[in-house]
């Protein structure tokens, strides 16, 4: 009898795991549940907010596709684990036995400012990216300042910056960028941190390219309250000041979803409710359950005067996914090898008319490869890979070989994706 794996979640950590899983067994049985009806291209939800992009652009829907490749999906959110029974409860009443569980829910939002969530929005989520669209085509008609944020505990700063220096460039071309003001506020020790200690001269970089931009930045702050027409922040004396705004963008905070939480705290990490994993991201505990993604538990880079969290880029979530499907499948067939990713980050931040880009491996420092490039031919190139991965999606294979090609192309480095051995702590060299 075939092994039954679940998988919670629809966005690229869930495809790229239940792919990866068809590719390596076609006798499995492999459950998809999301809430969510459609496979949305994160890396393009700030393009989504600019109007650069459609819905449809950069969505598929999730039915028809899962089924063209022979994986059930259950078009309903997880309510709760049950991880000594094997069972996943929907919040549909659907109760679902598992032989292995791969949690790629991606994270819970957190509004931690006083009025963050009414008054401003993120670029987390296509619905959010679509409601910053209106709120902009409105801004337009009578512009004033825009602050872009990040409050504590962010882990993802990459959007941010994006949709600074993206809506520099679409404020330009609408010849009105010299009635926007323009302010980066950010609970990172410097710019350029982006919660990985920095990537080479990211620091440098990011200051200089504000400069040639005229967007004002204010570090190593804590955002408190968003309202209307202001955002408010602390320094780290406990000094409170203003900027004043028509228009925010605010990261939001980044936690495990109530259905990892409903495992217990030997499968949520109690500080923050992400899948306690290890270097092969199974759980330690219950060793039926894997954790690949956003809602992984990894430690931040480095501790930081104002907390930040380390980011998981689509990169490190194809490599968690790769190594999940083979330690799963491995285990199926009694094989006693174990894969762990030597988690490798690329960062390319679109700005539109050039781009940024950063790559580091491993992700923990000390880092045996830094690399970073900015050009025009970047931004397309950027634009290229997205129209790639949604045909990978389409075709059933999002496994990251042409990452290396690309890596290969954009920085001349060649990244380890699967190493044995699973001692140590995540992300750690093998």
């Amino acid at each position: 009898m075939s092994k039954h794996i679940v998988i919670l979640g629809g966005g690229m950590g869930g495809i790229a795991t239940a792919y990866d899983l068809r590719k390596l067994d076609k006798s499995l049985k492999i459950t998809v549940v999301s809430g969510r009806p459609y496979f949305g291209f994160t890396p393009a939800y700030p393009h989504l907010a600019l109007g650069w992009r459609k819905f449809d652009d950069i969505t598929m829907p999730l039915a028809p596709l899962l089924s063209k490749h022979g994986i059930d999906f259950i078009n309903e959110n997880g309510e709760s684990i049950d991880p000594d029974a094997n069972k996943v409860k929907t919040t549909g009443g659907k109760e679902i036995s598992y032989d292995y569980l791969v949690i790629a829910t991606g994270p819970k939002l957190v509004f931690g400012a006083e009025g963050q969530e009414q008054h401003s929005t993120s670029v987390c989520t296509a619905e959010h990216a679509m409601e910053l669209n209106r709120k902009l085509e409105e801004f337009y008609k009578d512009p004033g300042h825009v602050v872009v944020g990040a409050i504590p505990g962010v882990s993802c700063f990459g959007p941010a910056y994006e949709f600074a220096f993206m809506l520099h460039h679409e404020l330009k071309k609408r010849g009105i960028r010299h009635k926007v003001p323009i302010t980066y506020i950010t609970s990172e020790p410097y710019v350029g941190h982006m919660g990985l200690g920095g990537v080479g001269p990211s620091r440098r970089l990011m200051e200089d390219t504000m400069a040639e931009r005229s967007i004002k930045y204010i570090a190593n702050v804590k955002i408190t309250k968003v309202e209307p027409d202001k955002v408010i922040y602390e320094d780290l004396e406990g000094k409170t000041y203003e900027v004043p705004c028509k228009l925010s963008m605010i990261m939001p905070r980044f936690m495990g979803p109530d259905v990892v939480a409903s495992a217990g705290d030997k499968v949520a990490n109690p500080a923050n409710k992400m899948v306690i994993v290890n270097r092969c991201f199974q759980n330690p505990t219950y060793k039926n359950i894997f954790g690949v993604g956003v809602v992984t538990a990894i430690p931040p880079v480095e501790q930081t005067p104002i907390p930040t969290g380390a980011p998981k880029t689509g990169m490190m979530i194809e490599q968690m996914a790769l190594a999940v499907a083979h330690n799963i499948v491995n285990d199926i067939r009694n094989s006693t090898d174990r894969y762990a990713p030597e988690l490798s980050a690329i960062c390319v931040a679109d700005m539109g008319g050039d781009a940024m880009g950063f790559f580091a491996s491993p992700v923990l420092p000390p880092r045996s490869v830094v690399k970073y490039k900015k050009a025009v031919w970047m931004h397309w190139f950027k634009s290229a890979f997205e129209k790639y991965f949604m045909w990978k999606v389409k075709t059933g294979d999002v496994a990251p070989f042409f990452e290396e090609g690309m890596l290969k192309l954009m920085f001349s480095v060649h990244p380890i994706h699967l190493c044995k051995d699973c001692a140590g702590s995540p992300g750690s060299p093998c």
